[in-house]
């Protein structure tokens, strides 16, 4: 047990000490979460350049294009402007009028409409709208409705993201009710929402005009039911039912996230150089003199509890990082010392799992570029549970989650996932993902310890993924 810790100690001193080691302490979490610092100082550093976009209403008297100049205006003289610095982020809008052509002559309409599109290929125009005649009517009767029955029907049961679809549906290929928009760079939100938010009130006070109804008590009418999601009741430490304050979706979001990218990083960072540190020592003939000391189970395992010292240096750096940011915004309620003993838990079964792993693949291989084919299996492997990582968060109790708890490779970050989600997982399916895992790190030490007494003095050519299954059995 000594020569063991020795060589975890050689191992450890030998990671936290080299520049590649501090290099990734910090550089690791910028790759993860700097995105998204990146974002937003790439939105303050967005094209500022004026917005050209023509408007054609056929609106009777173009009363829309008046209502787009008076929301334009606005905004470009107080919309665009950041408040803290008064620098401009935002592009002004200009509104450009434009005379319809003949409603009644498609090939007048589809010449106008071509002429605006070649001024927008050629950046005199960022977009072009054109607002239908009948779109201010409050009778809506499109003439290209085949079964609006069958309409009606799909309108009960639509949902948010298929309004404009159904929309579409319904009107086919009349333009009169509807507001055709387009524009050189489809991707651009800003002006579309522009648009759609200065269009929008409009259309719904002057409809109530032409119905004869009083927009000043209507409008109030058509405020959004507003869904304000609170936490649960609970009693204080003198027995009073208590509210409790407001519930935040992005922090149930951004707990198990963060949580399953600190376990990743420190995975990475932790036990993923073990293979290219082996690989070395293999070419250096560092491994054979240590061979003459120990015995190559404990030269593997030695180096596994370096790697996991390692881990839980990294975890402490990073977890006390992310709790004091955490506590900054109010969510280190949501973090409980059970749930940072199952962190540190799965984090250590989780590097010692992989990490054998590592070792084995660098005891089969005798280059650096041998091994990189080997290790590629392994971090899909730790990758995996990523790419489910939102049907964690929504649905922990769902098959997929469940399932994902007592698969061996990949029960420590999904388990740790679940948990972070209130009201967290039942004790049993805990527990017993501990067990899965604990019992798989074992089979996969004992699994690498083979590969790694045979492989560790290997020369020459690597192993195969079949010679090394046959090292297994025969050891």
């Amino acid at each position: 047990m000594r020569k063991i810790l020795v060589i975890a100690a050689r191992e450890f001193g030998a990671a936290v000490k080299t520049k590649a080691f501090l290099v990734s302490l910090v550089l690791m979490p910028l790759l993860m979460f700097g995105g998204i610092l990146v974002q937003r100082v790439a939105g303050k550093m967005g094209d500022v350049k004026d917005k050209r976009v023509a408007v054609v209403d056929r609106t009777p008297g173009g009363t829309l294009a008046d209502t787009l100049e008076r929301a334009a205006s606005y905004r470009n003289e107080s919309g665009v402007l950041d408040k803290k610095t008064g620098r401009q982020d935002k592009p002004r809008i200009v509104i450009e009028r434009v005379e319809p052509a003949d409603a009644d002559d498609p090939q007048a309409v589809a010449a106008q409409r071509f002429e605006l599109s070649e001024r927008a290929r050629k950046g005199e125009l960022f977009a072009f709208v054109e607002i239908g005649s009948n779109l201010l009517s409050p009778d809506f009767k499109p003439s290209t409705v085949s079964n609006p029955a069958e309409l009606a029907k799909k309108a009960e049961n639509v949902q948010f993201w298929q309004v404009e679809d159904l929309a579409d549906e319904m009107l086919g290929d009349d333009d009169t009710y509807r507001i055709r928009y387009s524009t050189i760079r489809p991707t651009n939100t800003d002006v579309r929402g522009f648009l759609s938010r200065a269009l929008q009130q409009a259309v719904w006070q002057k409809r109530m005009q032409a119905a004869g109804l009083p927009f000043d008590k209507v409008m109030p009418l058509l405020r959004p039911a507003t869904l304000s999601s609170r936490g649960l009741m609970r009693r204080d430490a003198s027995g009073a039912i208590v509210d409790t304050k407001k519930d935040s979706q992005v922090a149930s979001f951004l707990v198990p996230m963060v949580l399953i990218m600190l376990m990743f990083m420190i995975v990475m960072v932790g036990a993923s150089p073990m293979t290219t540190n082996l690989v070395e020592e293999k070419q250096l003939k560092i491994a054979e003199v240590l061979l003459g000391s120990v015995r190559p189970f404990q030269l593997m395992m030695g180096k596994l509890i370096g790697g996991v010292g390692v881990a839980l240096t990294l975890g402490v750096i990073y977890f006390g990082g992310a709790y004091l940011v955490g506590r900054q915004y109010g969510v280190d309620e949501m973090i409980s010392p059970a749930l940072i003993g199952w962190f540190l838990f799965f984090t250590v079964i989780g590097t010692l799992m992989y990490g054998a792993m590592f070792v084995a693949a660098g005891a089969a291989v005798t280059n650096v570029k041998e091994a990189q084919t080997m290790i590629t299996p392994v971090i899909l492997l730790i990758v995996l549970p990523i790419f489910v990582l939102q049907n964690l968060i929504t649905d922990p109790g769902g098959t997929i989650a469940t399932a994902g708890s007592f698969f061996p490779t990949s029960a420590p970050m999904v388990t740790v996932a679940r948990l972070a989600v209130p009201p967290g997982i039942p004790l049993w399916q805990t527990l017993l993902s501990a067990l899965v895992s604990l019992l798989t790190t074992v089979a996969i030490v004992w699994a690498a310890g083979r590969i790694f007494r045979v492989g560790i003095l290997m020369q020459g050519q690597g192993a195969k993924v079949g010679e090394m299954l046959r090292w297994v059995v025969r050891g």
